[in-house]
């Protein structure tokens, strides 16, 4: 299976992204299925223009997501690989790489399928959903609207909808073949120090560019989700893996895919610390660590202030000659070699 997203990755170019367009009918415009196509084959043209040009497209992914010209209410847009996979969601984080393919409405239509059937030659497709915000509207037939386009990179196709709003939050969620990459040296809970820290990170570098070059880039999606998964061996506890790009785009955020296709190069912590900036700079030095304050999930308190963390992270370069960060970090009062010593002594150390 291909996805759009590792277009996203191996198809990122180091220009920033250009101002934002607006599209020839927003979302708050679309009033029936006349505007309602205009306004997702208008999307479809936007990405279009962004993979034939320089632009980045996960800023404008990332965009898709707030009310504004792209979004309004329960109009937003979902994008599916043509096997079902939800890829992007505008409106359901959770609702990434689960499988709608047998999906039915209310009435026992496989609506999905449908759709995909019908973004063949872009097409509308009703269906019936009970939405609990609105009485009475359980007879009354919903309209989606389905399109499709080429992936960027691979040649894949991807399948764009407008108008489907049914709720998907009792789909499970996709089950991670973790044989897809062997158990490193140290894993996630093995992180205790500074030294175990470097080796687990440069053990997921390593793992992914094998996985890659084992699985191929139609897996690409499905390797990533190895290291997302909770409690296996590149995730326990505060302790998780990410991958941005030079340019500070987010690409893979272990914890949290809220993180994710959108930019934090100038994100700081409560010391002016610009900790991606800062992270960049250690990786393409050859490898190194950072401290910064970030939030501790299990601190009670420190939202505002933040716990002490360090990072480690290491750059590498893809095929396509994108230069591409990955790291992780450990809050130091988990870590049995860091505590009651001082950042300098630290640094000095390594």
């Amino acid at each position: 299976m291909k996805h759009l997203i590792a277009a996203l990755i191996l198809g990122l170019a180091s220009l920033a992204p250009t101002a934002a367009q607006s599209p020839a009918v927003t979302a708050s415009e679309v009033v029936d299925a006349e505007t309602l196509k205009a306004f997702v084959e208008g999307a479809k043209t936007r990405i279009e223009e962004i993979n034939e040009g320089t632009e980045l497209l996960a800023p404008f992914i990332a965009t898709l997501r707030k009310e504004g010209d792209w979004r309004h209410g329960d109009l937003y847009l979902i994008l599916l690989s043509d096997e079902g996979t939800v890829l992007f969601h505008a409106d359901d984080e959770d609702a990434g790489d689960k499988n709608l393919l047998a999906l039915e409405d209310d009435r026992g239509n496989t609506v999905v399928q449908d759709l995909i059937a019908a973004s063949e030659t872009g097409g509308h497709v009703e269906y019936y959903w009970d939405d609990p915000a609105q009485e009475g509207d359980e007879d009354t037939p919903k309209i989606a609207y389905a399109t499709q386009f080429s992936g960027q990179a691979y040649d894949n196709t991807n399948v764009l909808i407008g108008g489907f709003y049914q709720d998907v939050s009792h789909v499970p969620p996709p089950v991670y073949d973790l044989s897809l990459i062997p158990t490193p040296e140290v894993t996630a809970a093995d992180v205790t120090d500074l030294e175990s820290l470097r080796v687990f990170v440069i053990g997921a570098l390593q793992a992914y560019v094998a996985a890659l070059q084992e699985h191929g880039v139609e897996r690409y999606r499905d390797i990533l989700n190895v290291f997302r998964a909770e409690e296996g061996d590149w995730r326990h506890g505060s302790i998780y893996l990410f991958i941005f790009t030079t340019n500070g785009y987010v690409i893979f955020h272990g914890a949290n895919r809220t993180q994710e296709a959108r930019t934090v190069l100038d994100s700081e912590d409560i010391n002016g610390v610009k900790v991606v900036q800062e992270l960049i700079k250690a990786a393409r030095a050859g490898g190194g660590y950072v401290e910064y304050y970030l939030d501790d999930p299990s601190v009670t308190g420190d939202e505002d202030t933040g716990s002490p963390k360090i990072s480690y992270a290491q750059s590498f370069t893809t095929r396509a000659g994108r230069e591409i960060v990955v790291g992780a970090g450990i809050y130091t009062g988990d870590a049995t070699a860091v505590e009651g010593r001082s950042w300098g002594q630290l640094k000095s150390d390594f």
